[in-house]
């Protein structure tokens, strides 16, 4: 895999269960992502220095010319650009160490990102809800940088909030997705994406473990494992 970019199509979560996906779903937040042509997913960090940096994945740390802080404060979040190679004259000031890669960010959007929930064992389903959702085999989906990101597919259609949280299940490396549609389980289907921490899980000392996600999908309970290791 190229250092660079993760450009669609690059990383793709293999799941067990393959989930069939629909197309033509123009009305959708997933096709906002697309429209804007957002080619890789980051976490917006500050260096030592006070500039903005993309963590692109575990290893690779990029250099943005053309924003020096972030839009969304000192809070690091997990965030969706359009990034490209810049020009000659948009190198400003150039890389601020070395194996930085410099890119010129187009277009941003944050990601919602939350901490893994408090869980309340056999009362989880009533405090944080089980109404159905799909999580999708996308670009998007991905644990990475201490982070689990969810490309998840639910029914929108009253305009209300969902909740999405992420708790701890029956093992220290089992996690659970839960969501709260708010009464919202009508309309047409649309897809939204989250990130939550993953700083909560034991810590993996250096090593690659492995957890399992699971949640209620339309059709029954569905669950995948993903590989992680903590961030240093």
């Amino acid at each position: 895999m190229k250092k660079t970019l993760k450009l669609l199509g690059i990383g793709l979560v293999v799941f067990t269960t393959i989930i069939s996906l629909q197309s033509c779903l123009k009305d959708n937040d997933d096709d906002y992502y697309y429209y804007n042509g957002a080619n890789a997913l980051v976490t917006l960090k500050t260096s030592s220095k006070g500039h903005l940096l993309l963590q692109l994945d575990d290893s690779t740390l990029l250099y943005p010319v053309n924003m020096s802080t972030s839009p969304y404060g000192s809070k690091e979040v997990r965030a969706l650009v359009r990034i490209r190679d810049p020009k000659d004259d948009e190198l400003n000031s150039g890389i601020v160490a070395d194996g930085l890669r410099n890119v010129y960010v187009t277009w941003i959007d944050s990601v919602r990102t939350k901490p893994i929930a408090r869980s309340y064992g056999l009362k989880n389903d009533s405090a944080y809800g089980k109404d159905p959702l799909d999580v999708l085999n996308s670009w998007m989906t991905v644990v990475e940088d201490g982070y689990l990101t969810v490309n998840f597919r639910t029914y929108f259609g009253n305009g209300a909030v969902h909740v999405l949280n992420l708790v701890k299940g029956s093992s220290p490396y089992e996690l659970v997705l839960h969501q709260n549609a708010k009464g919202d389980n009508g309309g047409r289907l649309g897809d939204g994406i989250i990130a939550f921490r993953l700083d909560s899980l034991p810590d993996t000392k250096g090593k690659i473990e492995t957890f399992t996600l699971k949640w209620n999908s339309f059709d029954g309970e569905r669950s995948h494992q993903f590989k992680y290791r903590t961030r240093k």
